[in-house]
């Protein structure tokens, strides 16, 4: 066994375990109702979480109070299922409103009443998160860019959350344009991958990695947000004959397909893999530049008989 340790990344300790929790159809609660209560209330509901806010009705902020007039949150969406909000107009009752939690957050002034309810979760082994005490939270919130799918988090492990806002919005400067549609684009693709390569096996599951890797590095995440339902089909025409097609592949037009094939013509290479779709700028090679200079020619001395 190899002891080299300079080809391998450094140990830094001390980082948190950045992971994308799923929390979909989970409960979740949520004890506050003020401006921080909203923050995290929001971020459970975005996640598909099932969530109880517990707090006086005295103390909600505008945006907790609107979300539970929506009625679109706090009924249930068919008979029996449980709704995406439950609203309960008190303050925490003690271990019984823990009853079922998989996740715990608490947004109240009541220093002594948040470190009771982090010590009844931490013996229940609930997840918590005290806001703006540390050394009660088990995880952090972090500040967040969200474009459809996407999702970037940036943290200071709880010692700049100023300072995780300033680089949050340095980052979103510099995300291209429709970059949500691109990653939608991709895993409508996928989607529609499985269907005609469903296997299972660990041959198949490799080849359709490999295949997805060659299709994406092809297409620049503008273009990848310009596939609508033929280009992708056309795509999908491709892994049969484990063809990755790129977006002038699908693009280029009946002429310019047929040019192509002849050796005729081309569509150049692109500068920038992620720069504006555009349809291919057709341009002739060595052979169609000569085929089509020695066809001029002969349709002009045509000409000029004609006229002798």
């Amino acid at each position: 066994m190899s002891t080299k340790t300079e080809e391998f990344p450094a140990i830094q300790p001390g980082a948190s375990l950045i992971i994308a929790w799923q929390i979909k159809n989970k409960r979740a609660l949520v004890v506050g109702g003020g401006a921080v209560a909203a923050g995290r209330l929001s971020a459970l509901l975005n996640a598909n979480a099932l969530v109880t806010l517990v707090a006086p009705s005295s103390n909600l902020s505008p945006e907790v109070a609107s979300r539970i007039a929506d009625v679109s949150l706090t009924t249930p969406s068919s008979e029996g299922a449980t709704p995406s909000l439950t609203y309960i107009d008190r303050v925490f009752a003690g271990e019984s409103d823990l009853e079922g939690m998989e996740m715990v957050l608490t947004a109240i002034d009541e220093i002594g009443l948040s470190s009771r309810i982090c010590e009844m979760c931490r013996t229940r082994r609930i997840p918590v998160n005290v806001a703006d005490v540390p050394p009660e939270c088990d995880f952090y919130f972090g500040s967040i860019v969200r474009r459809g799918p996407l999702q970037i988090m940036v943290s200071t492990g709880g010692k700049g959350p100023r300072i995780a806002n300033r680089v949050r919005r340095a980052i979103e400067g510099t995300l291209p344009d429709r970059v949500g549609d691109a990653i939608e684009s991709v895993g409508t693709l996928r989607s529609e991958l499985r269907k005609v390569a469903n296997g299972k096996d660990k041959a198949t599951i490799e080849r359709r990695m490999d295949w997805m890797v060659r299709v994406c590095d092809k297409w620049s995440l503008a273009e990848l947000a310009e596939m609508d339902e033929r280009m992708r089909q056309e795509v999908l025409d491709g892994w049969e004959d484990n063809v990755a097609k790129g977006y002038w592949d699908v693009n280029a037009g009946v002429l310019g397909k047929a040019a192509s094939a002849l050796g005729l013509g081309k569509c150049p290479a692109r500068d920038s893999p992620d720069g504006k779709a555009s349809r291919c700028p057709f341009v002739l090679t060595s052979s169609g530049f000569l085929l089509g200079l020695t066809a001029g020619v002969v349709a002009t001395a045509a000409v000029m008989r004609r006229w002798n």
